[in-house]
């Protein structure tokens, strides 16, 4: 298993380069966010307060909805009162850590491809931070979830944090980068 892996790293080195761009706020953003029949949001960090990413994103995500389902992670649900009435889709579990375990970005993902499945769902609109919707959507593609993202995503970071990762720019950047080829391995990307 390994070896197939990394021979698929030397076939197609540049799928390993589509995370670092994407960890340093590239993303194709969409200018047709209608055309999404679920819109899910992806906490970033731990912080849930009225100035956190975690609340900007959380607001997005439901300033978008306009009569779609809405589903979020936890840590996002509970950046806003009364988070659990407003989200149609709630993922519970920890946070994930440097080496893929915890819930995270892919649990995440998982569990709304079933939903998706469901009720015959299509298009998802991704909302997270800046640096961190092109690994989500990569990895929604892998999951064979089909996914768009808006413009304008917030872009800050969270230095009281405690994910590792998410507190500066030079953490997150590190830290896609060392984590893309556990993920690659794990088959999560």
């Amino acid at each position: 298993m390994a070896i197939s892996n990394i021979e698929s790293i030397l076939r197609h080195p540049w799928d390993y380069y589509r995370v670092p761009k994407s960890a340093l706020g590239f993303y194709e953003a969409s200018t047709d966010t209608d055309r999404a029949d679920i819109v899910v949001a992806h906490s970033f960090g731990t912080l849930t307060g009225e100035t956190s990413v975690n609340r900007l994103l959380a607001d997005l995500a439901l300033d978008q909805a306009d009569g779609r389902p809405v589903a979020a992670d936890r840590t996002l649900v509970n950046a806003i009162p009364d988070g659990d009435k407003h989200f149609d889709l709630v993922v519970e579990g920890p946070i994930t850590n440097l080496v893929g375990q915890g819930v995270g970005t892919y649990g995440v993902l998982e569990q709304v491809r079933t939903f998706m499945e469901g009720r015959d769902l299509k298009l998802a609109l991704m909302i997270a931070q800046r640096r961190h919707v092109g690994r989500v959507m990569l990895q929604a593609k892998r999951l064979g979830i089909n996914s768009i993202a808006p413009a304008n995503l917030p872009s800050q970071f969270e230095p009281g944090s405690m994910q590792l990762g998410t507190r500066s720019s030079a953490e997150w950047l590190m830290r896609e980068v060392l984590g893309a080829p556990v993920l690659k391995y794990q088959k999560k990307l």
